[in-house]
């Protein structure tokens, strides 16, 4: 009688078939980990260098039109960790100027917003500054008052204020008297949650700091500033050139999960503070 063998698996080959599953999954499991661990590395890396381009961004859009010769000068002080500037909100060219107000054609303004009253001030042009070489001279008024009126039948911008005539006759004020918008702002480095953050307030406006740009290393985000001489100073009417550098950490995963540091530096050097 002939003998029939059944097919199927012996108790070793199910075994071996078990333990090369449980090595095969193993492999697939630590090579998740591992693309987890880099892109969640690449994504740090990302934010991190978005932190930096948008927190030196940022200033060197709001320092660019900084100078020495604007009634005493734009930058108001610097420090290792802040920097308090006239931020440029708008320009124009005046038609009128009495001591109670400045009239500025609508055709004749460049402004980002509205002029808004006790956080904005005005920066009118006097002439040369005879105390700065080769710089500019200009009246610093508040804005009181903004409203709309006209000049020569054409739609213009009344910024009520307040000229001292005694000390600024109006006589001596250019009838096309080229006028600045500004508000006082600040830049600070602050630590905030164990990290360093870049900041920045309306100092006029009493606004509380508002963070920009972060997390950066503790110790790792300053300003510095450079004379003519290419000195370092913490004179704000000698300063030249300002430096900023901010420095931060990513993991970095390579196998080993170490943290990785890396820095931005960028050196600015606003166009009106050129000697």
């Amino acid at each position: 009688m002939p003998v029939t063998r059944r097919a199927g698996f012996t108790l070793v080959e199910m075994l071996t078939a078990l333990v090369l599953s449980g090595l095969i999954g193993l492999v697939l499991l630590r090579s998740t980990l591992n693309l987890q661990r880099m892109a969640e590395a690449s994504q740090e890396g990302t934010t991190l260098q978005a932190a930096f381009d948008g927190g030196l961004g940022f200033l060197a859009v709001e320092l660019a039109e900084v100078g020495r010769g604007s009634a005493g000068g734009d930058l108001l002080r610097v420090a290792p960790d802040s920097l308090s500037y006239r931020g440029v909100r708008g320009s124009g060219i005046a038609c009128r100027i009495d001591p109670s107000a400045v009239v500025i054609p609508l055709d004749r303004l460049r402004s980002t917003r509205t002029p808004q009253p006790g956080r904005d001030s005005l920066l009118v042009f006097v002439g040369v500054d005879s105390v700065q070489v080769a710089g500019d001279a200009w009246l610093a008024l508040p804005v009181l008052g903004v409203g709309g009126t006209t000049c020569g039948g054409v739609p213009a911008l009344r910024l009520l204020t307040a000229i001292d005539t005694t000390a600024t006759p109006l006589g001596s004020l250019a009838r096309l008297a080229p006028v600045r918008l500004f508000e006082s702002m600040q830049a600070r480095l602050y630590p905030s949650l164990g990290a360093w953050w870049l900041g920045a307030r309306s100092e006029s406006a009493g606004e509380t700091l508002q963070p920009l740009a972060g997390p950066f290393m503790a110790g790792g985000a300053s300003f510095s500033f450079r004379d003519s001489l290419l000195q370092p100073t913490l004179v704000a009417g000698a300063v030249r050139s300002i430096e900023v550098e901010l420095a931060g950490r990513w993991s970095g995963w390579t196998g080993g999960g170490t943290a990785r540091p890396d820095s931005a530096r960028r050196t600015l050097f606003p166009r009106n503070l050129a000697p």
